[in-house]
């Protein structure tokens, strides 16, 4: 009986990890999907910054969109433990 136990707290961890994930979890293989498509097309991106102007695969510009969001979240989530903490 206690085996039965153990894998259905196993199981509610990872449907709760599913509840609170899903979005995420969505988010990184549509990141994935549009990035391969993009690979794939060979297309270019051109982006003006300041004074310049740069032209980069379309599939790295998705990149690198994706970790300056992964960077601001993990860092505002930091902020708000932090403001937990305290209280």
């Amino acid at each position: 009986m206690t085996a039965q136990h153990g894998a259905e707290s196993d199981d509610s961890a990872f449907v709760r990890f599913l509840k609170r994930k899903w979005l995420a979890i969505l988010l990184v293989v549509l990141l994935i999907v549009v990035a391969i498509q993009n690979g794939v097309a060979n297309d270019e991106a051109t982006i003006f910054l300041l004074w310049t102007q740069l032209t980069i695969p379309t599939w790295l510009l998705v990149l690198i969109v994706f970790l300056i969001g992964g960077v601001v979240g993990w860092i505002f989530a930091r902020n708000r433990a932090a403001r937990r903490a305290r209280r």
